[in-house]
């Protein structure tokens, strides 16, 4: 069990820290049952879906106007992979951590943390994780610690909070163990009666020129497209919208910088460029 002072320390660092600084568990306000184990957050509010927009066996669609036949959604696709590479290559121990929690059981500690503690792989080596869950009146609170054999122990990766029904809260996740700097902020919101939500992944590095940029990606239950992503590149000010339909696959695309105008581009259930209807 990870010590209380290592779980106190890293949750003043993010702002989490919500009934001063004790290590007991506080009483239930109603919001929860801290006799059991509070509901880990699906992984939609983890890992935004891409798959509609991953590459073709035929190889990459370039990034250009008007060249290729399916230009218009390969332009949306290669805006969307930017943001998919971020999560795939340097999130991909964070977002395996996070995915394998669900096969294992909790148990609870004397100090109120109930804690996942479990192996898994990723980048082809095995780490060790405990992913810890106080429950605080309606509300959660996370931190995940990871650990790799001769590397790094317990390198706190991610934390976060969600409601009682993990259908919204966030996450802040830290770059690696060799640059322990917030990275990445991750909100999310869930309404599983119509299976409609959103993520969004905002660029909180230090400093970074890119800082404030950020992915969106919501479902919805609007006609002809039921998903979107907007893309915000903050360094250049620039701004992308994708709207798609899960469904058949067509959809549309705009982006004044790329495009020279505020219209939508549109693409058909082949893929194919058409004119917007």
């Amino acid at each position: 069990m990870v010590q209380c002072r290592r779980m106190i320390a890293s949750m003043i660092v993010v702002g989490l820290l919500v009934n001063g600084t004790g290590c007991t568990t506080p009483p239930d306000d109603g919001g929860g049952n801290t006799d059991e184990a509070p509901k880990i957050p699906p992984s939609s509010t983890f890992i935004i879906d891409f798959s509609d927009f991953e590459e073709e066996d035929d190889g990459p669609v370039l990034r250009t106007r008007g060249v290729l036949p399916r230009a218009n959604w390969g332009f949306a696709a290669t805006s969307a992979t930017i943001w998919n590479v971020i999560i795939s290559i340097n999130l991909a121990i964070p977002v395996a951590s996070f995915a394998a929690s669900f096969n294992n059981e909790p148990t609870l500690g004397p100090d109120g943390v109930w804690s996942w503690t479990y192996d898994f792989t990723a980048a082809g080596l095995l780490h060790s994780a405990e992913l810890q869950g106080q429950i605080n009146g309606a509300n959660v609170t996370w931190n995940m610690f990871i650990s790799r054999e001769g590397d790094y122990t317990d390198f706190n990766w991610f934390t976060g909070t969600s409601n009682i029904l993990a259908t919204e809260g966030s996450w802040m996740l830290n770059r690696n163990p060799d640059n322990p700097a917030p990275y990445i902020e991750i909100t999310y919101n869930l309404n599983e009666d119509d299976g409609t939500g959103d993520i969004q992944y905002t660029n909180v590095v230090p400093g970074d020129a890119d800082n404030g940029g950020f992915v969106f990606f919501g479902i919805s239950n609007e006609e002809p497209f039921d998903a979107n992503y907007q893309i915000y590149r903050k360094a250049a000010d620039e701004t992308t919208d994708i709207e798609w339909s899960r469904d058949t696959k067509d959809g549309r695309v705009k982006d004044a910088s790329f495009f020279g105008d505020d219209e939508y581009r549109c693409w058909d259930e082949a893929l194919t460029d058409i004119e917007c209807p």
